[in-house]
């Protein structure tokens, strides 16, 4: 068959069929063949519809991802997650103005050191506990150092998102302060001779030497790499625990957040953390001091999945439910 007539085939094949659209080329020339003039009209109407269509699409894709396009959305990111910032700070500016001016969490913090010395005191005169040497673990932020200042400036200019990056350059500062009660504290445990074990979820790589500069100046005993434990490469608390529990008997942890103690709530529901304190009542004020912090913490993300990256929006939903409960 020549290349005219298969030319002038396909084209009456294709539109007849009504599958084909645009131009029909010969497979092995670059020439474009032109409709035959007979085409009914609609049909040519359709051709031209369909390839203006492709076009805008094609106009719009090429839109969406010229740089100017790029750019608005950035900014939009930006705009959400300042939203978002804004509104977190407005949700914790009485969780840290309770924090930072109300006597009864004074009062707490010494309640809490009062408990812990009364019971490191026991546990130093009870010969049941000779076998291995004794320790306490503690937390360090909201524990024995106080970052609501940092936090209560953050929420002032409108960011009460806590996150990673936040924590290093706050860590980064070096302007953590001792909890009330905390240098006495702590003191007066190393004076007892019972070692004393930091096991925070800072991050050692970037924050170790900030920290430990840190703890020094505000005259924390017990400051160095042994004692010093910081998240490496599990934030679950478990196996430092249990590091120090191979060589220590262990008579106190103390902290802020259910997973500063060995009962496991790490990565768990709302219900199923509080059913574990539940099964763990005795401990509490015995075996476990806890220390207020309304601020931040596991109970934020147990409120509901994914509820940090949860528009301001969805966060109200989720906390009017439960204030309602």
């Amino acid at each position: 068959m020549k290349r005219s007539s298969l030319a002038w085939y396909i084209a009456v094949a294709c539109f007849g069929g009504s599958l084909c659209v645009g131009s029909v080329v010969q497979a092995d020339s670059p020439t474009t063949v032109k409709a035959n003039p007979v085409v009914p009209t609609a049909m040519v109407a359709q051709v031209q519809s369909t390839q203006s269509i492709n076009s805008t699409a094609a106009t719009n894709t090429a839109a969406a991802n010229s740089e100017p396009a790029k750019a608005a959305v950035v900014l939009d990111e930006q705009a959400a997650l300042k939203q978002k910032q804004q509104y977190q700070a407005e949700t914790e500016t009485m969780g840290l103005l309770w924090m930072r001016t109300s006597a009864e969490y004074r009062a707490l913090a010494y309640q809490g050191y009062n408990v812990a010395l009364n019971l490191v005191k026991m546990a130093v005169t009870d010969p049941s506990h000779q076998r291995k040497p004794l320790a306490i673990v503690l937390d360090a932020d909201e524990t024995v150092v106080d970052n609501t200042k940092l936090m209560g400036e953050s929420v002032a200019n409108g960011n009460g998102r806590f996150d990673a990056p936040w924590w290093r350059q706050a860590v980064h500062q070096g302007k953590s302060q001792a909890m009330p009660g905390a240098v006495e504290f702590l003191n007066e445990v190393h004076k007892q001779g019972v070692e004393i074990f930091y096991v925070s979820n800072r991050y050692a790589p970037v924050n170790y030497d900030a920290t430990v500069q840190n703890f020094k100046e505000l005259g924390f005993p017990s400051v160095d790499k042994e004692h010093v434990l910081l998240f490496e490469k599990d934030s679950d608390k478990q196996p430092r625990f249990d590091a120090i529990t191979k060589k220590y008997a262990v008579i106190l942890y103390m902290g802020d957040n259910a997973g500063d103690f060995p009962i496991g709530t790490k990565g768990k529901t709302l219900a199923e953390r509080n059913a574990i304190i539940d099964e763990h009542k005795e401990d509490f004020g015995t075996t476990f001091v806890v220390f207020p912090n309304p601020a931040y913490g596991s109970w934020v993300s147990a409120l509901a999945k994914g509820y940090q990256n949860l528009s301001p929006e969805e966060q109200k939903q989720v906390n009017n439910q439960y204030l309602q409960q």
